[in-house]
């Protein structure tokens, strides 16, 4: 027997390279890229789940321009707040979220 005993008790071919790739790959791949559709920020009223607030990313800004582009902030605790932009919201390391309008008293 060529191969040892492990060879011979467990048979490989080609179809189980493309059954682990069909089986593993494709559901991480798809679920990746849900994930990155679920966030992505703009400013016409919302991200995928519909509620108008957009995270800020993790990578906070460092300097932002002093364009006025009033914005709505949910801090971490729970408090809101409005900035200038959402560059200047999201420098803020004690918020989460922005909202592109102004807070409502």
């Amino acid at each position: 027997m060529t191969g040892g005993c492990i060879a011979g008790a467990i048979p490989y071919n080609s179809a189980m390279r493309v059954n682990l790739l069909v089986v593993f790959f494709l559901p991480l791949l798809s679920s990746v890229m849900a994930g990155c559709n679920a966030l992505t920020p703009s400013r016409d009223g919302g991200s995928a789940a519909g509620s108008g607030w957009q995270a800020c990313e993790a990578e906070r800004p460092k300097v932002c321009t002093m364009i006025y582009d009033p914005v709505c902030a949910r801090q971490s605790t729970g408090e809101v707040a409005e900035y200038a932009s959402p560059c200047n919201a999201c420098a803020d390391v004690t918020v989460t979220a922005w909202h592109p309008e102004t807070c409502e008293d």
